[in-house]
């Protein structure tokens, strides 16, 4: 009987853990304000010429790739950026103007306001509090192989999502609640995204991810588009690319307990760095921003930690190689083809027994060369071992489907429009 008690509440000695007891506290606080607000928020009038947007880790990924896109810029719609930091405004402001604070008073106005909210992850990414009534558009953050959301069977995420788990769908509403749309890429995904967000298959639509078009533009819209829209630190990185003469890089996913296992990788970065140094190559290593890295690895010539929160991919174009592991980035970088790619998967068993269980077969749908340990790792980048591979197109076809050679087309837009 104490185990089952200790079972239902472990997501909250979870959340205590990674947030702590103060952060834990205002979210109680937030649960027994925000309850109100919700019921009022059904009674506001919604404006169908008004759509608001928001994503979950700031002014990055398809949400802001969808906010600049130049089709959106035509369209007759009021347009703003609700932002969960008051720290990001003014960096977001000099590429977008509509940006507002989500408890500002005009934050909130526009939220209770907006017929449409259009997010990344949920719809907290904007205000969950000020959602009801709002038709939900879900652009996700990545196609891939994992199990996620009500599909999921093991880690924090399979205990919040256990049916059994009353006290998440109280503490966490926002995670329930099933969008209205949901931005897929392919037939097989639209059935994975319908079965893990408990959803209809024609609640899908299926376009390009707006992150990814960028792979597609010529080198000078690239160039303008980073020099007009992205901050300093994403310059400087494109900048600072074009010393090398080839760039990997290191993209590992998230671990569910947040740790170091970059430490546990079995890196070697002296040898790493002296390697490097021989082929005039850099080496980026970018962390999700849930992971934590202990060691201090600034010290070396090559190697150059990314800031975890910047969005890197308007610069993806001119890296050369990607090394990852079970990230959706792999899905979304071989779309350019001429692109390399080298899996680092030194955790697998581990991983599936304790982050995420698999929708896919690891081996079938991840296709490419493999590294188990470093020294295998090491010896791909010492003998310029071909990162491409077969079945490339195969992949591509499973997961991007018709999008991947219709990139300019408006039908999410036009879905969008048809929720009014």
């Amino acid at each position: 009987m104490i185990v089952n008690i200790l079972n239902k509440f472990s997501f909250i000695f979870s959340m205590i853990r990674r947030r702590g007891i103060k952060e834990t506290f205002l979210k109680n606080v937030e649960i027994l304000l925000g309850y109100p607000l919700y019921l009022l928020s059904f009674l506001c009038f919604r404006d169908s010429n008004k759509w608001v947007v928001g994503s979950e880790n700031g002014f990055v990924g398809n949400c802001k790739f969808f906010l600049l896109d130049e089709n959106i810029k035509s369209i007759d719609k009021e347009i703003y950026w609700i932002s969960s930091s008051k720290k990001d405004l003014e960096r977001i402001r000099k590429a977008y103007s509509k940006v507002y604070y989500r408890w500002s008073l005009k934050g909130v106005y526009h939220s209770l306001t907006a017929k449409v909210y259009i997010y990344s992850h949920y719809p907290s990414d904007i205000n969950f509090w000020t959602s009801g009534g709002a038709k939900t558009v879900n652009l996700w953050h990545g196609v891939g192989i994992k199990n996620i959301e009500f599909k999921t069977s093991v880690g924090n995420a399979g205990r919040i999502f256990n049916e059994k788990n009353i006290l998440a769908r109280i503490y966490l509403p926002h995670l329930f609640r099933r969008p209205d749309l949901m931005l897929s890429t392919s037939p097989m995904m639209t059935k994975h995204f319908s079965e893990c967000f408990r959803i209809a298959e024609q609640n899908c639509v299926e376009d390009m991810y707006p992150r990814c078009k960028p792979f597609f533009w010529s080198p000078a819209k690239l160039r303008m588009f980073i020099y007009k829209y992205e901050d300093s630190s994403v310059k400087d990185l494109f900048e600072n690319i074009q010393n090398y003469a080839l760039t990997y890089l290191y993209m590992p996913t998230w671990r569910e307990d947040r740790s170091d296992f970059i430490t546990n990788s079995g890196i070697d970065f002296d040898i790493l760095n002296r390697v490097l140094q021989e082929k005039c190559a850099l080496f980026l290593l970018k962390l999700h921003p849930a992971t934590n890295l202990s060691i201090d690895i600034s010290v070396y010539s090559n190697i150059l930690i990314v800031d975890k929160n910047i969005d890197i991919y308007s610069v993806l174009p001119i890296t050369d190689i990607l090394i990852t592991d079970y990230s959706s980035i792999y899905y979304d970088y071989i779309l350019m083809k001429k692109k390399g790619v080298l899996l680092f998967p030194f955790d697998y068993s581990n991983y599936i027994s304790q982050d995420r269980d698999l929708a896919f077969d690891f081996d079938i749908y991840t296709p490419g060369n493999r590294a188990y340990t470093f020294e295998e790792l090491l010896k791909f980048i010492e003998n310029d071992n071909s990162s491409l591979f077969e079945k490339r197109e195969w992949i591509i076809e499973q997961f991007w489907g018709d999008t991947a050679t219709s990139v300019n087309r408006d039908i999410l837009i036009d879905r969008i429009k048809s929720l009014q």
